[in-house]
């Protein structure tokens, strides 16, 4: 696929712990004009979802390290709510399509995958106007506001803080007595 001069790669989250799968998948994807990062396991995608710019869409194996794929696809909705999620797996009875009520289904893909297919729900999930909302970036901020301490308890806290003895300061207190 040729790109467009001035056009956007649509850029892809690929989670998969195979790495050889995974690269020839990547260099396929590229080869067909979308941007491609990977992440070998769980923690590593929720640590590349949580930086920005968030990816436009995610596709992920189900059963992965660290964090499965339902998981790591909920943790990408948080962060942009239309966000296509596509997750493969050789276990089709694990996937539970529950797991993303209220927003977009997520498309399951059987090992072995069909390239062409994931291709074409690829590209056409990411035509749908719900995809290409911003993401959540005022989620963390909203968050952080409900979070607030009152200053009584802010005051108890520094206090405790203060007088608490490091883990070293314990040990050594300890030894003494």
């Amino acid at each position: 696929m040729s790109e467009v001069p001035g056009q956007r790669l649509h850029v892809v989250l690929l989670v998969d712990d195979e790495l050889r799968t995974t690269r020839r998948m990547a260099e396929m994807l590229r080869e067909d004009g979308f941007a491609v990062e990977i992440a070998r396991d769980g923690a590593a995608a929720v640590a590349r979802l949580s930086r920005s710019p968030v990816p436009d869409a995610l596709v992920t194996e189900l059963t992965i390290a660290h964090a499965d794929g339902l998981a790591i696809g909920r943790f990408a909705r948080n962060q942009r709510p239309g966000m296509p999620v596509l997750i493969l797996t050789g276990y089709p009875n694990l996937f539970r399509a529950e797991a993303f009520a209220g927003g977009p289904p997520a498309t399951l893909f059987t090992k072995p995958v069909n390239y062409a297919a994931l291709k074409s729900a690829l590209r056409d999930a990411l035509q749908t106007p719900l995809a290409n909302e911003p993401p959540n970036e005022p989620a963390q901020k909203a968050a952080s506001e409900d979070l607030r301490v009152s200053p009584e308890v802010e005051s108890v806290t520094e206090n405790a803080r203060r007088d608490a003895l490091s883990g070293a300061q314990a040990v050594r207190a300890t030894r003494r007595q």
